[in-house]
């Protein structure tokens, strides 16, 4: 997909896949149903994604492209949007609003098949191990992040309190996303932000290099995307 030329038609063949999988699941759809409903050939499918694997691999990080786009809106609104906690809040919200997305997150086989599995999406995960290891040291230099844990610590509570929470569905029903939502952000913000508000000069002084990072994020999942995906495996179905 490096091709200019071809990026409307590679946004055709993801909308196409993004579609039937939440119309018939993962493991229903096929590259013909999708080049079919794309309006094109089953081969011109492939001159875009290496496989059928990738090509849904695709969809989830377009979908998530979106999200990035969305909290950086958000943070260049409101610099407090930069916190952990309000990040958190915001991503829940956002994932509730897109299906696939929300079944990534709820590792949902009905929709996704293997793809809900963590060894799926290793590529997306990557990425996002990456943007934490350079968000994390910085909101930690400027008192936005507890010094009594170490970071690793940090990055693996935030991480465990995110997927209890979207695994939760029951909880969802029960409150609504706005409350789920707002319990998460309560939960993170006491466990590795520090007590009291942070100082209003410090997150506008760190907005633009937290958006920065998250511009770059979103470049990377752009690229990934356009990747020939060789280090991904799949099997041309």
């Amino acid at each position: 997909m490096s091709d200019a030329k071809y990026e409307p038609r590679a946004q055709r063949i993801l909308d196409a896949a993004a579609a039937l999988v939440l119309r018939w699941g993962y493991k229903r759809v096929t590259i013909e149903e999708v080049a079919k409903r794309a309006g094109i050939g089953k081969g011109t499918v492939y001159l875009h994604f290496e496989s059928r694997s990738w090509l849904f691999m695709c969809v989830l990080m377009r979908e998530s492209r979106e999200l990035v786009d969305e909290l950086v809106a958000a943070i260049g609104r409101d610099p407090s949007a930069l916190l952990l906690a309000e990040q958190a809040r915001l991503t829940y919200l956002g994932v509730m609003r897109r299906p696939l997305l929300r079944a990534m997150f709820s590792r949902d086989i009905d929709v996704l098949g293997d793809l809900a599995h963590e060894a799926a999406i290793r590529p997306l995960r990557e990425l996002k191990v990456d943007l934490a290891l350079e968000l994390f040291p910085l909101l930690r230099e400027h008192g936005l992040l507890r010094a009594d844990l170490d970071i690793d610590t940090q990055r693996y509570i935030l991480n465990a309190v995110q997927t209890g929470f979207y695994l939760s569905e029951l909880g969802s029903v029960e409150l609504g996303h706005e409350a789920v939502a707002a319990a998460m952000a309560y939960t993170i913000r006491e466990a590795v932000q520090p007590a009291g508000p942070p100082d209003p000069d410090t997150l506008a002084a760190l907005a633009p290099q937290v958006i920065a990072m998250y511009e770059r994020f979103a470049a990377r999942l752009a690229e990934a995307v356009q990747g020939d995906a060789t280090d991904v495996e799949g099997e041309r179905t």
